[in-house]
């Protein structure tokens, strides 16, 4: 239904020529020639998008809660590509490209000095995007002979359309036995794996539909990474990279990845470099042979180092050229040239980091290099996302995994269904409020009335009671001050629970204090039960809560306990939520660096502008201090990520009333903090999730944070 629906607006929006009498689909033209009304057209078509990635969060749900059986997850792929193996190529137009490119080598031309425009008067011109015109190809000779062949065997355009995308899907077959070893290798859930890349959106619309070489480079990719992994089988797998470079210079990385593992194995300095030498021979020695075979020799590395980059609108470098350009006055093509330079230099000082280092497996580091070539490439597009994401997905699935689900779906909806020309069109029509529209439908198709009224169910909890939760670890100096402090100030009756992750003797601190005052109780949870970081921590700690209001703050002392007090009066004066604040008058946060306090501050501000309502209630959305009325909460909507509990609260729960009382942020008096690079990493990738579960055409598809069980 959900691709169905894709293909039929994006058929409609300008995919397929109108009028093809008994026909799926026929050769659309540029510019840009609609069928339909561009409002139906775009709705229809973005629906079907929106519904197929929801589908896809439900997929992973049930994949992840229950055993699935391999073939019926097969069959539903293979459900939801159906319409798209059978419909117009949507979201881009490179495989005409493609087609016309082989036609040109079929006929003898010389495809990396010339480009499709010398072959005159040919049918497929008229469907090619104009960039490509006079480009010559920079892909490598195994993917211009297949291109070739095609040409060759195919009697017009739509035929060799069809053969590429069936390239494609016997390349997507390969990648899912490959990702699927490749998880069970890791001792991932590999249901999940081939949920995440095969059945990703992404994938099913660029690889299925617009049928990207990537699918071939892909195959070939992982399947060598997969072999290569065992040690007796590395050379096969180093060739099969190298193949697989032949076809599309990224690839080229997983023969330096699998080598490196046994290079630094050498014994000596001298073997190591013999082995460094050996493994760059092999590597190119295959992608000589491969073009020597196909005839095609070394001149498409000419061809790719010459090329000028194409103007894709989603490139990142591009963007900082335009701007730095606009902000500085320098001259426009000097700045995207550095900028572009910039970004290539950075990936590859990053990927040598990666390489040398060590620090994780040869296809997680792969998959991370990739992926930020992908993102700082020229010419980034939607689809370049996967070169990383195929190996991010074995390697990490049965994780929650929030950046890779929402950088998946947020790229699969950032093009039009006929790729940059309908944009065009849209501008120079002057069709935006069209656009507006189809925005406004998609909306309403989209919206989920049963969150919108989802009821909270009643919990039974003493009114009187005041249950204070407290995530630590690794707090064992702090644990036993801060409960005297706690019982010091109380002035209701209450509970203190600790919800520990600690790995050292906190859980002993813990268990001492607990049998010794009974106010105090604790949960520790082992590796396995630490979902959501000390987010998740605090939603353990709210469903074990026996009071009606939870304080949360954090076990290291930073959040001074002799505030509680404000905190409760706060409630009890009518606030559903009391947030204790270091950006208002009277509050403060000595206890940061300068240079954290100044990083707190610019995250503040910009999770407020992402939810500018929601976060807005409170000068201090990042505040880990807190009181809350449990009975105001829905605690299924609750999926952190990390220790920054209370945006979560704030954006999943916008019809809370808030108040806020100062505070003192303390400098830590024992242990060390937790917050390092990779927490901020993490909390990137929750606003980003947050951003996408919160809106309003995303209703319904929150993937519950309970079903993955790490940290």
């Amino acid at each position: 239904m959900s691709t169905s629906l894709a293909v039929i607006g994006g058929a409609a929006a300008g995919a397929a020529t109108p009028g093809a009498d008994g026909q799926l689909w026929s050769l659309p033209t540029i510019p840009v020639s609609p069928s339909l009304d561009l409002v139906v057209a775009l709705g229809l078509f973005y629906a079907g998008m929106i519904l197929l990635v929801r589908a896809w969060l439900s997929l992973r749900k049930v994949v992840l809660s229950e055993p699935v059986p391999m073939l019926a997850l097969a069959l539903v792929i293979c459900a939801w590509a159906a319409p798209f193996a059978l419909g117009p190529p949507l979201a881009s137009r490179d495989v005409y490209a493609y087609a016309a490119q082989g036609e040109l080598a079929d006929e003898g031309f010389d495809v990396y000095s010339e480009g499709p425009g010398a072959l005159g008067d040919s049918a497929v011109l008229d469907s090619i995007d104009p960039l490509y015109l006079d480009a010559p190809v920079v892909y490598g000779p195994i993917f211009v002979h297949v291109s070739a062949l095609v040409s060759s065997n195919s009697d017009d355009v739509i035929g060799s359309v069809i053969m590429f995308r069936w390239l494609a899907i016997v390349g997507l077959i390969v990648s899912a036995v490959a990702v699927h070893d490749l998880a069970k290798r890791f001792g991932r859930n590999s249901r999940d794996a081939v949920v995440l890349a095969i059945a990703n959106p992404l994938t099913l619309l660029h690889l299925v539909s617009g049928a990207h070489n990537e699918a071939m480079m892909l195959a070939v990719l992982l399947a060598g990474v997969a072999i290569g992994l065992r040690p007796q089988l590395r050379v096969v797998g180093i060739v099969l990279c190298a193949i697989a470079a032949s076809i599309k210079i990224p690839a080229v990385l997983g023969v330096a990845f699998l080598a490196w593992p046994w290079v630094t194995a050498a014994s000596s300095r001298v073997m190591v470099v013999l082995r460094a030498v050996g493994a760059a021979v092999l590597g190119l020695s295959v992608i000589g042979v491969a073009g020597r075979l196909t005839g095609w020799g070394w001149d498409w590395v000419d061809a790719m180092l010459g090329a000028d980059p194409v103007e894709a609108y989603l490139s990142v470098t591009s963007v900082i050229g335009v701007a730095a350009h606009t902000v500085t006055g320098a001259n426009l093509a000097t700045m995207l040239a550095v900028a572009r330079t910039s970004g290539l230099v950075l990936a590859g000082v990053v990927t040598v980091w990666l390489l040398v280092a060590g620090k994780q497996s040869a296809p997680v580091a792969l998959g991370w290099s990739l992926t930020l070539f992908a993102l700082l490439h020229p010419t980034t597009q939607p689809w370049y996302l996967l070169w990383g994401l195929m190996l991010l997905a074995p390697t990490t699935a049965g994780g929650r995994n929030r950046s890779f689900v929402a950088i998946s779906a947020m790229a699969s909806l950032v093009v039009l269904p006929t790729g940059p020309q309908l944009a065009l069109g849209l501008v120079e029509d002057q069709r935006i409020l069209a656009v507006a529209l189809a925005l406004a439908l998609l909306l309403f198709l989209t919206f989920n009335p049963v969150v919108a009224v989802r009821s909270v169910l009643p919990v039974r909890r003493s009114v009187d009671l005041v249950s204070v939760i407290v995530p630590t670890r690794n707090e064992a100096a702090n644990v036993r001050e801060l409960a005297d402090r706690v019982a010091a100030v109380a002035a209701w009756p209450y509970e203190l629970i600790f919800v520990d992750d600690s790995d050292d003797e906190t859980p002993a601190v813990l268990a001492d204090l607990a049998s010794s005052d009974g106010a105090v109780s604790f949960i520790h949870r082992t590796d396995a039960d630490r979902w959501g970081g000390l987010g998740g921590a605090v939603v353990d700690g709210f469903n074990a809560a026996r009071g009606a209001t939870a304080v949360v703050l954090d076990g290291d002392l930073q959040h001074p306990p002799e505030v509680l007090p404000d905190l409760v009066r706060g409630i009890r004066a009518g606030d559903n939520l009391v947030v204790a604040s270091r950006r208002m008058p009277g509050g403060s946060d000595v206890g940061l660096s300068r240079s954290r306090s100044l990083l707190s501050r610019a995250a503040s501000r910009s999770t407020q502008v992402l939810f500018p309502s929601r976060l807005g209630r409170t000068d201090d959305p990042l505040s880990g201090f807190f009181a809350v009325r449990l009975d105001q909460l829905d605690l299924g909507l609750l999926e952190p990520d990390g220790f920054k509990i209370l945006v979560e609260v704030l954006a999943t729960h916008p019809e809370l009333s808030v108040g806020q009382t100062p505070f003192r942020f303390e400098a830590r008096a024992e242990g060390v903090s937790k917050a390092d690079l990779s927490q901020g990493a993490r909390f990137v990738g929750h606003v980003i999730d947050l951003r996408l579960r919160t809106s309003r055409p995303w209703a319904g598809v929150p993937n519950p944070q309970r079903l993955f069980r790490q940290a």
